[in-house]
Formats: C-alpha cells, sequence, structure tokens
C-alpha cells in the first residue's frame, strides 16, 4: 500500500482522470493567459535582439514609429476637430470600399455556384453520352468479332446477314428450264 502524500497529482488525477490539464490550485500563484503570452513576446524580443542587424533593423523601425507618432500628435494637437473629420472620412471611405468588395466577393461567388451547377450539368450529359457511345463500341466489337469468325469460317453467318442468292438462283433456275427445253427439242 502506498502511503498518501499531500498534493500528490497523481492521486488528484486518479480521482479525476478528465480533469489532468486542469490548473492546480494548491501550486501558488496562478498565471492569466494574457500574462504568459506577454511575457513570451518579451522574451521573443530579447532573443531576436541578440543578433546586431536584427537590433539596427529594430532601431530604425522605431524611429521612424516615433517620428510618425509625433507628427501625428502635433497635427491633432494643432487641429483636433480637423483630424477627427479627416479619420471619419478615411474610415467612412474604407467602409465603403469594403462593402463594394463584399458585393463583388457575393457576385462571384454566385458566379462560380452557376458555373459549376452549368459543369455538374454537363458533366452528367457528357456521362450519358459516354455510356451511350461505350454500348454502342459494345455492339460493333461484337459484330467485328462475328464477322471475323465468319470471314475466318468458324462459325455461319446468320440469316439475316447472309448474302441474297435469290437472283443468283432465279437466273440458274432460267438456264435449267433452257438447257431442258433444248433437251426436249
Amino acid at each position: 500500500m502506498q502511503p498518501n502524500l499531500p498534493n500528490d497529482p497523481h492521486a488528484v488525477h486518479a480521482e479525476n482522470p478528465n480533469r489532468q490539464f486542469d490548473q492546480e490550485t494548491s501550486s501558488g500563484r496562478q498565471v492569466s493567459l494574457l500574462t504568459g503570452m506577454l511575457l513570451g513576446a518579451v522574451v521573443g524580443g530579447l532573443l531576436t535582439l541578440l543578433s546586431s542587424s536584427s537590433r539596427q533593423n529594430t532601431k530604425q523601425s522605431l524611429r521612424g514609429a516615433k517620428d510618425s507618432v509625433s507628427t501625428l500628435a502635433s497635427s491633432i494637437k494643432e487641429d483636433p476637430s480637423g483630424k477627427a473629420s479627416q479619420v471619419i472620412n478615411q474610415v467612412k471611405s474604407a467602409s465603403s470600399i469594403i462593402q463594394e468588395v463584399a458585393s463583388d466577393v457575393q457576385n462571384v461567388y454566385d458566379k462560380v455556384n452557376t458555373e459549376l451547377d452549368t459543369v455538374k450539368s454537363d458533366a452528367s450529359s457528357v456521362k450519358e453520352t459516354v455510356n451511350e457511345a461505350k454500348g454502342d463500341l459494345n455492339s460493333i466489337s461484337s459484330k467485328v468479332v462475328e464477322a471475323k469468325d465468319v470471314a475466318l469460317g468458324k462459325e455461319e453467318a446468320p440469316p439475316e446477314h447472309q448474302p441474297n442468292n435469290t437472283h443468283q438462283n432465279d437466273s440458274n433456275q432460267d438456264d435449267s428450264k433452257q438447257n431442258d427445253s433444248q433437251l426436249n427439242k
């Protein structure tokens, strides 16, 4: 028998096996998700700055951002209502463009669906045509095999495909009648 230990994680998991990924409340201070993300970003940023080229690029980017923010701040200080109306107009323009894009996307979606339906119907008619052609080719193939067998003498031609000998028979009968009549004379 194993001794019961206080704060034994195996004992807790044995009692509630589905709660194995829950944070332990007894382990002390809990770290929130946002704090963990910020801490990870800071550590990643510091590791990136170990490279001298990354440091130089970061310095230049921060200088550019500082200059643009200071320019924006000074222009807002000079004319706050003008800047506000400018921002509002820019947002309105952007929203109208976004609405046009959404409309265009919907039109493209509808067109693609229509074309897809057309392709599906065309594909089914092509499939039917292919099946009909396949049946016709099978019939032709069997007739070719039959013709080969008849030509090689392996089988006799069916009556509907036998050559029409009625003219030859009639001419033969006429010849025999003439021969009979000449013999009788």
